[in-house]
């Protein structure tokens, strides 16, 4: 099965996209979804919470970034939420976080 996807609002600024599960090549439509479907209502933050996300490709650290771009053009801020150590690493060998901010 692949990863599933919830959305919350924190308050009137931050809306957030949960996933869990992996995040690859296979899963990279349903992640670009989401994260346009959350756009949307985005006004200052999109916090993308992958604390849940055992394994990220090169193909969902692209969606990522394309979503990250189009926040950064809106004016508006992407977060992401990593606690994995092993994606943590990749995170910071793509230098991702010239554009995501990363969280924690």
């Amino acid at each position: 099965a692949g990863p599933t996807f919830t959305h919350s609002k924190v308050d009137e600024s931050a809306t957030i996209v949960h996933v869990q599960g992996e995040l690859d090549i296979d899963s990279a439509d349903a992640l670009r979804d989401a994260l346009e479907t959350a756009e949307e209502s985005v006004e200052t933050i999109l916090r993308l919470d992958a604390s849940g996300v055992t394994f990220l490709d090169s193909t969902a650290l692209g969606v990522i970034l394309a979503s990250a771009q189009r926040m950064q053009e809106r004016g508006a801020r992407f977060e992401l939420v990593c606690t994995s150590p092993s994606i943590r690493r990749i995170l910071d060998m793509t230098l991702i976080s010239r554009t995501v901010h990363l969280l924690p």
